[in-house]
């Protein structure tokens, strides 16, 4: 007996995902703040991919190890600032130049100084929100400016790395930081609509504490340690390839319905803490 399928309704789903959908083959993506920690971490998930990157930061030694870990023949290092307007415009066009095209920006340099609000000066906030917040800023219009629609799919994706304080205050010293993260979230946002009729996607992935060689100093002392792992469910550090993986869902075609969010990678930390 054969049954008409009503009218509204959808046949048998497949539970197989798309062929694919987590596939960066023939993808170019440049990544900033790529020399070491998190941005190192996703520059390497996404070329394990299949992506073609291109690596940015300021100094070109740390760069070069970075390449030759993802192989030369699939990346790129690009030696710039990302607060000076010229060094963005200049990172994209050298990456649309050797590769070919742009489809992924994963903006991740950012810096900060602690200090309590009263004792920071002008170029403290400058120095930490102009690199945050305005550097990406900057790199974010260079890289849509090279994105163009391809065969009618999703034009591109738009990583940007905030941090837990784009969606909370965190700890006493970090006001330039905070007010530089929680413009980071938002900013993501305002992409999101602004460039979902030209088929770009824009997020944010918002990292707790990843335990990295920069930070190791400073989380992984006493009593900062049992502090942080005490309020984190998951009860450890990330580690920067923690992010990577959400860094390539979001690069990926499994997520171009996903656009204007801030997923947090915090091992349950926005969630709240198990008291007993």
């Amino acid at each position: 007996m054969c049954r008409r399928r009503r009218r509204g309704t959808i046949g048998p789903v497949s539970i197989h995902p798309p062929q694919g959908s987590f596939d960066l083959t023939g993808r170019v993506a440049l990544v900033t703040g790529a020399s070491r920690g998190i941005g190192r971490a996703i520059a390497a998930g996404l070329a394990r991919a299949g992506a073609q990157v291109a690596v940015a930061s300021r100094t070109r030694e740390t760069l070069e190890g970075v390449v030759r870990e993802i192989g030369e023949d699939r990346a790129l290092a690009v030696v710039a600032d990302v607060t000076v307007a010229e060094d963005n415009q200049r990172m994209v066009r050298e990456t649309v130049d050797h590769f070919g095209g742009l489809d992924v920006f994963v903006a991740v340099a950012g810096v900060n100084r602690r200090k309590r609000i009263v004792d920071v000066e002008p170029e403290d906030y400058e120095f930490v929100v102009g690199t945050n917040l305005r550097g990406l800023y900057l790199g974010c219009q260079a890289a849509v400016r090279a994105m163009a629609p391809r065969g009618g799919r999703p034009s591109g994706k738009i990583i940007t790395v905030g941090s837990l304080a784009t969606v909370q205050g965190v700890s006493v010293g970090m006001s330039a930081y905070a007010a530089s993260k929680g413009g980071v979230g938002t900013l993501t946002k305002q992409l999101a609509i602004e460039l979902a009729p030209e088929g770009i996607q824009a997020n944010c992935i918002a990292p707790g504490f990843i335990l990295t060689d920069l930070n190791r100093n400073f989380l992984g002392v006493e009593p900062r340690r049992s502090w942080v792992i005490s309020r984190t469910p998951a009860g450890k550090f990330g580690a920067p390839e923690d992010v990577a993986g959400t860094a390539v869902f979001l690069a990926a075609p499994a997520s171009d319905y996903v656009t204007g969010q801030i997923i947090a990678v915090d091992g349950g930390y926005l969630a709240g803490s198990d008291w007993g």
